[in-house]
């Protein structure tokens, strides 16, 4: 037994320097051959455009592409997790513009790398940047209690500044506000909405929020009463009229026009000026209050005067 434990000892310590050495030796050939092994890794590349002043690019002037960087591991180590590229667009330029991106507009990058650009290709739309005030309008969602309405909205303000490209602010007609919920809303209220961007880059409009007044009322609906009887009125002859009875359509609150009867309303026709022969005269009315007029059918009718 001691002489194996003796001849194990032997084989491991015997040359043991020689035996260390090698061992060393080949922890730093492996390493090299890892490091010298080509790999992969995928990167973002934040792209900054920049024009002359007084210029602008329709939409933001970063842009982010993806691309895929080829080489030896111990070089990919050094690259960063976000690379930067910068395109520059001469002056003068007004329309598209395109451009390739590529290795030589990204920087600080090792250039024995190898550098594959996904999408290379860029479109810019270049044009003189303009300011001009834009009306706000109101996005409204949801509906009041039952037998409300929105009578009237107000915003704060009623227009905003809008600044991009002269294309696209001129052809800007409206800047909505986000959905104003009134779902269940039975008195007036005020709050804030944000303003949907145009689309037109990060800083396009001169404020992001605005006031906007809710007011409501009691719901209108609208009301036909018929066979309502037409009287003359100011005649010193015998006279006749077609038709004796029309039809009013009113607007009103349920409650008020759930009361109202045929009686409340008066239809007629003025003869007062009128000498004998025939006429096509208004037929005139008188609605009861809190009441707006709608409709009279017909809305004349025909007179007879006779001379006897």
């Amino acid at each position: 037994m001691r002489s194996l434990l003796r001849s194990i000892f032997n084989l491991l310590f015997h040359n043991f320097g020689y035996k260390l050495l090698a061992i060393l030796l080949a922890v730093v050939v492996w390493a090299i051959i890892q490091g010298e092994q080509i790999q992969e890794v995928n990167r973002e590349i934040l792209v900054e455009i920049h024009v002359p002043p007084e210029y602008g690019v329709r939409g933001d002037l970063l842009r982010i592409k993806a691309a895929t960087i080829r080489g030896p591991q111990a070089w990919l180590l050094e690259v960063p997790k976000r690379l930067t590229a910068e395109i520059f667009v001469p002056p003068g330029k007004i329309g598209e513009h395109h451009v390739r991106l590529s290795k030589d507009d990204v920087k600080n990058l090792n250039e024995r790398l190898e550098l594959i650009i996904h999408e290379p290709n860029l479109v810019l739309y270049v044009d003189k940047l303009m300011e001009r005030s834009v009306p706000i309008k109101e996005t409204i969602h949801g509906a009041p209690a039952e037998g409300f309405t929105v009578e009237k909205v107000t915003i704060e303000p009623k227009n905003v500044t809008v600044k991009g490209i002269r294309k696209d602010v001129m052809d800007l007609r409206t800047i909505y506000t986000e959905p104003v919920d009134v779902t269940g809303l039975h008195e007036r209220k005020t709050q804030e909405a944000r303003l949907i961007s145009p689309g037109l880059g990060f800083e396009a409009l001169s404020q992001d929020t605005v006031k906007v007044q809710l007011q409501v009322g009691n719901s209108k609906v609208n009301k036909r009463f018929s066979n309502i009887p037409v009287e003359i009125v100011g005649a010193t002859r015998r006279t006749k009229i077609t038709p004796q009875f029309v039809s009013i359509l009113v607007q009103g609150v349920p409650n008020v026009l759930n009361n109202l009867q045929r009686s409340d309303f008066k239809a007629f026709i003025e003869v007062r000026s009128l000498g004998p022969g025939r006429y096509e005269e208004d037929i005139k009315v008188k609605i009861p209050a809190d009441t707006a007029l709608i409709e009279i059918f017909p809305e004349k009718g025909s007179v007879t005067v006779f001379s006897d």
